[in-house]
């Protein structure tokens, strides 16, 4: 196969479960009776599962530059393990991306320790009345402790981790909550990147689409800035391009099985009963060939789950919230990220990611390794 030097992305769900049961997350919203088939099996990857599978992205994969992310649906702090998921990735240099709801602190030391180039906290709220709405099961001071740990442990190891924080937008949060974790965040010189809550999982989307959404569901899309419907309206000029999900990505579940993409949950949506059996071009092919890219992408749906649609999500999003009376308006497609509704800037002090030049790094010196292995050619990375 001819490598690329674009980035192929890798979400390796090691943990099949969450200790929370957000609304708005197939974990939290998934009912028996509802359009649930099959719940996905709950487990643990096993670790020597996650090197074969870390080993074949690296040798049979598109990419001179993967990136692993240890995360889909699941918590990966559950994982006891997670440390030497972290520790591995880091021996084969491999960029390492994890995301937290970090309503758990076990593994957490180790696995700053470990230095994943990326963390990602996941909330909606500074005080428990707004997050709990929204991240069911979560305690938010629990969260904010932990992110104080890992303020600290960066500080005591020297990491270089890139922490940043996502505020998933409502309708009842868009208020002073945003404005106190902005100035939190800036205490612990952590990012924070203001984005517009979406509904998943996709199987969901498609019942909206068709108007048959339960009222259960109607009563977590009423508490959303964008409805899923206008998100699909908005996004209907941009449906016939490709999904940079299946162009791009390739998710792996617990068990080694692979999902058609990141934002499909039933068990019927799997397109390899194992990663290890089944070579890139073959996943690739049974991607496209799959049922539900059909009406997702009549819907435009892969647009707006994959934020391509841009700054009109941010205008949709900024009239409903000045509807409910919100202070702010919010930007997730331009900056600056949060003003008030005069314009006045909220400050975000900390560097975005783009501004960080890991992945070019990685990418370079993995460049110049293929170079010298396949064509025995002298070569300087970038």
């Amino acid at each position: 196969m001819k490598k690329s030097a674009k980035t192929f992305t890798y979400w390796i769900d090691i943990v099949g479960a969450c200790n929370l049961r957000c609304p708005s997350c197939p974990r939290g919203n998934f009912k028996p009776g509802d359009v649930m088939t099959e719940m996905p099996p709950s487990g643990l990857m096993d670790f020597e599962l996650f090197k074969e599978c870390v080993q074949r992205a690296i040798k049979e994969g598109p990419s001179l530059n993967p990136q692993i992310h240890l995360y889909n649906w699941g918590e990966p702090l559950v994982h006891p393990e997670i440390p030497k998921f972290v520790e591995y990735l880091r021996e084969q240099e491999i960029y390492c991306g994890i995301s937290s709801n970090l309503n758990i602190d076990g593994p957490l030391r180790d696995v700053i320790k470990a230095g994943p180039d990326f963390f990602r906290v996941s909330l909606s709220g500074f005080t428990q009345p707004v997050y709990g709405q929204t991240h069911q099961r979560g305690d938010i001071e629990r969260v904010k402790k932990n992110m104080i740990k890992i303020r600290d442990y960066l500080t005591e190891f020297g990491t270089k981790t890139y922490v940043e924080v996502n505020y998933h937008i409502y309708k009842h949060n868009a208020n002073q909550d945003l404005i106190d974790m902005i100035a939190f965040c800036n205490e612990l010189k952590f990012n924070i990147s203001p984005v517009w809550a979406f509904f998943l999982p996709l199987e969901k989307n498609l019942l909206v689409a068709e108007g048959r959404e339960t009222e259960a569901d109607r009563e977590l899309i009423d508490l959303l800035a964008i409805h899923p419907k206008k998100a699909m309206e908005l996004s209907m000029p941009y449906k016939d391009r490709d999904c940079p999900v299946r162009q791009h990505a390739t998710v792996i579940n617990f068990d080694g099985s692979v999902p058609l993409c990141c934002n499909t949950f039933e068990r019927q949506h799997i397109v390899a009963p194992s990663f290890l059996d089944v070579d890139h071009e073959t996943l690739q092919k049974a991607k496209y060939e799959n049922a539900a890219c059909g009406p997702c992408m009549d819907n435009a749906i892969h647009t707006y789950l994959a934020f391509e649609a841009g700054e009109i999500m941010d205008e949709a999003g900024n009239a409903v919230l000045r509807e409910v009376g919100s202070p702010l308006e919010i930007h997730q497609y331009e900056q600056p990220k949060v003003r008030m509704l005069d314009g006045t800037p909220i400050d975000i002090e900390a560097k975005q990611e783009g501004e960080i030049q890991t992945r070019k790094k990685i990418r370079g010196i993995r460049k110049l390794l293929w170079h010298a292995q396949n064509f025995g050619t002298k070569a300087t990375a970038p």
